[in-house]
């Protein structure tokens, strides 16, 4: 269980800690005796499987739950390649209870050295660093050659001996069994001697403590864990008592919130009724002060066009949201109708539709033009109070449980129908029936009208 660094290190703590952790070892070995073996095989160290290496075959010896390995509990990893050796190992791992890859390596009687030996009582306290200065004579080999580990078997108070346990292997040995079993992605938590798997408290374990990987056992498995989740709980109540405060206070104002939103609620049902009886009210209003009278186009037309022009007819018409003025009549110049046309203010877009024909008069021009009316600008809103002193009550709101009386709303308004009127020229015949030929009308000596 150590080396020469450890050694070295214990050298240099305090005594009351190597008291303390002497004391540490006997209480737990002390309480491991006195716990069932059902129970000591859920401790951290017997819950991880223990595997052997037999040549380029790995056996597993002991499954997490402690039953022993079944006989097909064998990988052989020689003809296997890197890959498939790792799930080969993983599945086996898996088949003892294991997912995280967490193994312990059993070596075999030959391949470690186990010995008791007997020494004062007084050296318990510093039984490691005596153990490692002794190791050359309790055993054939050098500290800086082995991994060793040790258990107090017995103490006699009588003769002041203590019985010591010691598990030594080559350092060589161990290394390069680990490092296999970590190539095949394996996570060694510990090394053990045949006989010591069995031991449901404290084996004997020669993996020093650096190499190892995290253990769940004994105090230490609890210690950080504990610390954290105390540490958490207390972070969730200074983060959840703020806000059970809060939750309290805004649980006493639901009433209070629920009685101003059922207000609310009330005033913008009545805002709503309000806003629809003021557009019913405007909509009329609106359509008929953004729309052009027709006697604003005749009086447009009759205002632009020269003296030489006859109009026989001018056609009003809606096509879809605007409106076009046609008119048809004969001038000396049509082309020169179109500028005339496009001075207008009520007028846009003028155009000719159709060809330009011989009129009935030498030198005139039969023509027919056609021309967009231009939007009217609506007359401002009336203030929402002003309409609502000339507007009936609205309804109050209906009473919970009861239907809703509903408000008529009146028939939109029809689109403007077309308009057609025929003007006759002042001084000359009337002008041809529609549908008809056209009849030349005859010389007037009197001078020309529109």
């Amino acid at each position: 269980m150590a080396a020469a660094g450890d050694i070295a290190g214990a050298r240099a703590r305090p005594n009351w800690q190597v008291q303390l952790a002497a004391f540490w070892r006997w209480w737990v070995q002390e309480l491991a005796q006195l716990v069932p073996e059902r129970l000591s095989s859920m401790s951290g160290v017997a819950a991880i499987p223990v595997v052997a290496l037999e040549g380029d075959d790995v056996v597993l010896v002991e499954a997490r739950s402690g039953a022993a390995a079944r006989p097909a509990s064998r990988v052989a990893m020689g003809g296997l390649g890197g890959d498939a050796q790792r799930a080969a190992l993983h599945q086996l791992l898996e088949s003892a209870g294991e997912s995280r890859g967490r193994v312990r390596l059993r070596l075999a009687r030959d391949e470690a050295l186990v010995r008791r030996v007997s020494l004062p009582a007084a050296t318990e306290e510093n039984l490691h660093q005596v153990l490692g200065f002794e190791m050359d004579r309790f055993t054939p080999f050098r500290l800086d050659d082995v991994y060793f580990d040790h258990r107090v078997v017995s103490r006699d108070s009588v003769s002041g001996q203590i019985a010591v346990e010691i598990a030594v292997a080559r350092r060589e040995l161990v290394d390069a069994r680990v490092d296999q079993l970590r190539a095949w992605g394996a996570s060694v938590q510990g090394v053990t001697v045949e006989g010591e798997a069995e031991r449901g408290a404290a084996p004997l374990d020669l993996l020093p403590s650096e190499q190892r990987g995290q253990r769940e056992s004994g105090g230490e498995r609890w210690l950080v864990p504990g610390l954290a989740v105390l540490a958490l709980a207390l972070l969730g109540v200074a983060l959840l008592y703020p806000a059970y405060n809060k939750r309290s206070a805004a649980v006493a104002l639901i009433p209070q919130v629920a009685k101003a939103k059922q207000e609310a609620e009330a005033a913008d049902v009545i805002a709503r009724q309000l806003e629809r009886q003021v557009a019913d009210y405007n909509f009329m209003v609106t359509r008929k002060q953004t729309t052009w009278p027709v006697l604003a186009y005749i009086e447009e037309v009759t205002r632009l066009l020269p003296d030489n022009t006859w109009v026989q007819q001018l056609d009003v018409k809606t096509n879809g949201r605007t409106r076009e003025v046609q008119v048809t009549g004969e001038t000396a110049s049509s082309s020169k109708l179109i500028e005339v046309l496009e001075q207008s203010t009520i007028l846009q877009n003028a155009a000719p539709k159709g060809t330009v024909t011989r009129g009935s008069q030498p030198g005139a021009e039969r023509f027919v033009i056609a021309a967009e009316s231009r939007p009217r600008q609506a007359p401002p809103p009336r203030p929402l109070l002003e309409v609502a002193e000339v507007l009936p009550a609205a309804p109050a709101p209906p009473a919970p449980g009861t239907a809703p009386i509903p408000t008529p709303t009146p028939p939109a308004a029809a689109s403007p129908p077309t308009a057609t009127l025929e003007v006759a020229p002042r001084g000359g015949p009337p002008p041809p029936a529609r549908g008809g030929r056209d009849v030349p009308p005859e010389r007037a000596p009197a001078q020309p009208g529109r």
